[in-house]
């Protein structure tokens, strides 16, 4: 692994401020791919940016006819989630069964989406769930969000925030 400066941020402001002053930042969610990555010496960010302790990014809300996800919610969380389980269990069941235990416990369903690795189970659902992916700049249809293996819409200071499904009717 290449050495690399370590930034842990407390808001989504912050991590956005954090990017603007790196020559190349990577936003370290759950850490399942990156971190991998670097180990291999595949990758070599100059900064991580954790968002770990970013209490906006975490949790499930149910609205209405939307389940909306926070980015660094846990596949574990999602999959044990009794609103979800109720509102869209195919999703629930989707993220019960990534990866192993380790991966579930520690991935992340923003870090999933941004990475939009083709072994990856989200984007799928994703596009065939109808989500849109919330991000601190926009709202971008998941069909439009995903644009080849490993690329999406994302811009280099914009962070995903949600991802927010419709309820479907059955």
């Amino acid at each position: 692994m290449y050495s690399f400066n370590y930034n842990r941020v407390k808001s989504v402001n912050d991590a956005v401020a954090a990017i603007g002053k790196s020559d190349d930042a990577k936003l370290l969610a759950g850490g399942q791919s990156l971190v991998a990555s670097m180990k291999l010496r595949l990758s070599k960010p100059s900064d991580l940016i954790d968002l770990g302790t970013i209490a906006e990014l975490q949790g499930i809300k149910v609205e209405g006819s939307t389940v909306t996800i926070g980015a660094m919610t846990r596949h574990a969380e999602v999959a044990g989630s009794a609103e979800v389980k109720k509102a869209i269990p195919a999703l629930a069941e989707l993220a019960g069964g990534i990866g192993d235990r380790q991966v579930r416990n520690m991935g992340t369903i923003g870090g999933s989406v941004a990475n939009n690795d083709p072994a990856a189970d989200y984007p799928a659902g994703l596009v065939g769930l109808g989500a849109t992916i919330n991000t601190n700049k926009r709202k971008i249809a998941s069909d439009d969000f995903f644009k080849g293996m490993f690329e999406t819409a994302l811009q280099a200071d914009e962070i995903i925030t949600s991802v927010s499904f419709p309820v479907p009717k059955r």
